[in-house]
């Protein structure tokens, strides 16, 4: 009786695991039937192209726009990315769902085949082998299971080719390799050597200023000044080529970059007078005849910023070319990095250390960290990285007497080891598109981006960084960069917010909100931070305060998207359509 009673509940326990393994089958065929056809209709996941919200976006920028143009542009657009978001979420639940699926399926007839194992009672023994029947089940689930995998990570590996990844492409990029150092280069990484700390902090070499940080230790800039009665206005000029870069400043040469599906060009400008010294065209890298890569309006074939010291200047575009050229125009070395799969352009500016260069080569496939000797365009190391698209910009932060090197991307910000490039420690800071940049003051970071958060963490001398907080009660910057002033930090959004946080626990401390959003980032300097909204162009000065204390409001009379940049007691302004000097004094 008793070996009777346990061979019931052997039979009940089996058939209980082979229900379960059943369920667990049909939920995970459901599961990729439901991945399939949604890679089959939707395609690879990017963000949504639609003319519709162009036609809004470039509506909402008129001068004849209202505010109900505005606000359903700004609708449109958010609903866009709510929609990107929510495919990308969806395929990587899904595939987390089917794994999980397959697994729990496998383990379920796994579980009845070691029951059927056990000796019956030979009284009760029939022709039928339960447990042949649950072997051929275990294999059939496996080979299922390995099946729709491959399945799955085929299709991610198409997606992730299309649609200018083929082998054409793949066999044109760059050779890169590491090369082995010079005999006494061991110990004298190039960070160490060339441009100093010193020399930089007079100029504007970068993007973010001197420090990478958007802010400057200068002095003697002006308040107040009016770009449409020429109140302290040094001097205009006419752009007569587009690009969304900022420019930069080393000396008495202003330099930007500019290009179209022509032609991409880098340009010199006097800084005492505005008139233009140079221009010279950058040759296209591709000799396979590959189309240039798609890029929004807004992005275009020249947004990444430049960078320049005391003898030449770095450029990269978003056809692939890097280069560099003299402050007289000669290009000094070229690379071509192949043409890059980015859904609105390259946009990810140059910065350097010593003689060392940073890429940060964000794209769909193939991302990495590029260190380039300044001097001959060498590669000093590269890193390869499974981020995805970025449009960020690295940041060199001074720790103790050395350099760490954090590049930023979705759900991954990494750490580096400037000498080397080695990946020392990565946190998950924001996710989603990111273009802001991440801030610093002392020993702590900051990154903030809109549908994620604001969050800081704190650099220790060795380790990876500590938290300090987070902050996801409001909107948060889209484009522009945060910048941080005596433990204040300031952000600035394309919805037209202009916010102050503590950087001790990110506590909000003031907001302003205006009809016209922001592009462009905040810079500061003297206690003061500078910020100017995209449509109409209008600069508003605020004083770095725990309360609200606007100082000037300043009209630019035309639209401003670049980054205002300050050097030489002066501020240099990229228009839409001029290049602007303001200097306090000027008539």
């Amino acid at each position: 009786m008793a070996c009777k009673g346990m061979e019931e509940r052997d039979r009940t326990l089996r058939q209980c695991a082979r229900g379960v393994g059943v369920v667990a089958l049909v939920f995970s065929l459901t599961v990729a039937t439901l991945l399939a056809v949604d890679a089959a209709r939707v395609g690879p996941v990017e963000t949504v192209r639609s003319e519709v919200l162009a036609q809004a976006l470039a509506q909402s920028r008129a001068e004849t726009a209202t505010p109900q143009t505005v606000a359903f542009a700004r609708e449109l657009d958010r609903l866009a990315r709510r929609a990107y978001f929510n495919s990308l979420s969806f395929r990587q639940q899904g595939m987390a769902l089917l794994v999980l699926g397959l697994l729990l399926t496998a383990g379920s007839f796994g579980v009845a085949c070691r029951l059927s194992l056990r000796i019956p009672d030979p009284r009760a023994l029939s022709g039928e082998d339960p447990a042949r029947a649950d072997r051929w089940a275990v294999n059939a689930v496996l080979a299922a299971g390995a099946l729709l995998l491959m399945t799955a990570a085929i299709m991610q590996v198409r997606q992730g080719r299309q649609p200018g990844g083929g082998t054409a492409d793949r066999a044109l990029r760059a050779s890169l390799i590491n090369p082995a150092l010079k005999p006494g280069e061991a110990h004298a990484c190039p960070c160490r050597r060339g441009t100093s700390q010193t020399a930089l902090a007079a100029q504007w070499p970068f993007l973010r200023g001197p420090e990478m940080s958007g802010r400057t230790t200068l002095t003697n800039l002006p308040l107040a000044w009016n770009g449409m009665t020429g109140h302290n206005i040094r001097w205009k000029s006419k752009l007569t080529r587009g690009g969304s870069s900022t420019p930069v400043v080393w000396g008495n040469r202003l330099f930007l970059t500019t290009g179209d599906s022509q032609t991409r060009s880098v340009m010199a400008y006097d800084t005492a007078t505005g008139g233009l010294l140079w221009s010279r065209d950058v040759p296209d890298g591709a000799k396979g005849g590959e189309p240039l890569p798609e890029t929004s309006e807004d992005t275009g074939l020249a947004a990444s910023t430049p960078a320049c010291d005391e003898s030449r200047v770095y450029a990269i575009f978003a056809s692939g070319d890097l280069t560099a050229l003299d402050h007289d125009g000669q290009i000094v070395w070229q690379l071509y990095l192949g043409r890059p799969h980015n859904t609105y352009g390259h946009a990810s500016s140059l910065v350097y250390c010593g003689e060392m260069l940073i890429v940060q080569w964000d794209q769909e496939e193939r991302s990495r960290i590029l260190a380039i000797d300044k001097t001959s365009g060498r590669t000093l190391w590269e890193t390869p990285r499974e981020a995805g698209m970025s449009w960020s910009t690295p940041l060199i932060m001074p720790l103790c007497d050395s350099y760490v090197l954090l590049v930023h991307a979705s759900g991954q910000t990494w750490g580096m080891e400037l000498a080397t490039g080695k990946k020392l420690w990565q946190v998950e800071a924001v996710t989603g598109e990111i273009a802001p940049s991440l801030a610093w003051e002392k020993d702590v970071w900051l990154a903030a981006n809109c549908y994620s958060r604001m969050v800081a963490y704190r650099m220790p001398q060795q380790g990876e960084p500590q938290q300090l907080w987070e902050w996801d009660e409001g909107n948060l910057p889209d484009v522009a960069s945060p910048v941080i002033l005596d433990g204040l930090v300031f952000l600035v959004t394309d919805a037209g917010e202009v916010l102050c946080h503590d950087l001790a626990d990110g506590k909000q401390l003031w907001y302003k909100e205006f009809e016209d959003g922001f592009y462009a980032s905040p810079v500061a300097a003297e206690g003061r931070v500078y910020i100017v909204d995209r449509k109409k162009g209008v600069f508003r000065v605020y004083g770095a305060t725990r309360e609200v204390k606007e100082l000037a409001v300043n009209p630019m009379g035309e639209a401003v998207s670049a980054t205002p940049i300050i050097a030489g007691g002066q501020l240099f302004v990229r228009g839409h359509d001029h290049l602007w000097c303001i200097g306090a004094g000027a008539p």
